[in-house]
Formats: structure tokens, sequence, C-alpha cells
């Protein structure tokens, strides 16, 4: 395996760890302010955090840089899906009390992580954070199904 591409791999697991644990702090911070209330529209949360834990465990063990990793480039694709489908999830259930969702909701990432910030403020930066975290597990998926075809035409 190049260097080049150790690294371009560490980095996305690295970027993988962060979006994980942002996405973790959001929702398990809202769900604890919100435990003497009915809890019945919690599962969207639960889901974006169970779904962050996995990307949180998958993408610290993967960090180790070994050419297996790479092999597991179809795990990496069904993490772009379950990140979509908590974000598609967290946007259908908040544009009832926050609006649609716009560009412009990327600067609430920032916002969602402050003390005192709005529940639009922590819904748009748990959407926007799982948006990443699928975008950044689809570019790992690309380099190690690029990685696998590429040493499977070489060992041919």
């Amino acid at each position: 395996m190049a260097a080049w591409l150790k690294i371009v791999t560490m980095a996305l697991r690295i970027a993988q760890l962060i979006c994980a644990v942002i996405i973790i702090a959001i929702a398990s911070e809202y769900m604890a302010g919100l435990k003497d209330q009915d809890a019945g529209h919690l599962s969207r949360f639960i889901f974006t955090d169970v779904v962050a834990a996995i990307s949180l465990f998958l993408a610290f063990i993967w960090l180790i840089p070994f050419s297996s990793n790479h092999m597991n480039w179809h795990l990496d694709y069904i993490l772009v899906l379950l990140s979509g489908a908590a974000a598609g999830w967290l946007i259908y259930s908040s544009e009832r009390d926050c609006g649609k969702a716009k560009l412009s909701d990327s600067q609430a990432v920032s916002k969602g992580l402050e003390e005192g910030a709005s529940v639009c403020d922590k819904w748009r930066a748990l959407y926007v954070s799982a948006i990443i975290s699928g975008a950044l597990w689809l570019l790992s998926a690309g380099v190690g199904f690029f990685w696998v075809k590429k040493h499977i035409r070489t060992a041919k």
C-alpha cells in the first residue's frame, strides 16, 4: 500500500471519529435533557446514537493502517447508508419545528455544541454531522473499492 494512501486512510478515519464523537455528544445530551418527559420521539436520536457508536468503533479499529482495512469497503458503504438514513430521519422530523433544511445549516454544527443551544440548532448540527459522516464513509468506501480493484487486477 502506498504511503500516501495510508495517510489518506488515517485522515479519513480520524475525521470519522470526530464526526461520531460530535454526533454522540449532541444526541446524548439532548436525550439526557428529556429524561423526565415523554420519550416517544427519541427513537430517531437513539438510532443516530447507535449509528454513531458503530461508526466510532469501526473507525477506531480501522485506524490502524493494515492492508486488510481496504478489504472491508462494503462495510464502509453500509455505514454510508446508515448515516444517510439517520440524517434523513432527522431532517424529516425537524422540518415541522425548525423549517426546511438549507445549505446555511452547516453553520449550526458549532452552535449545536455550545451550552444552551436551541433545539433546532442541535437538530441541525446532528443532521449536518451525519451527512458529513456519510460523505467520509463514502470516501473510505471508494478508496477501499479502488484499492481492492487494483490489487485484484495486479494479482492476476
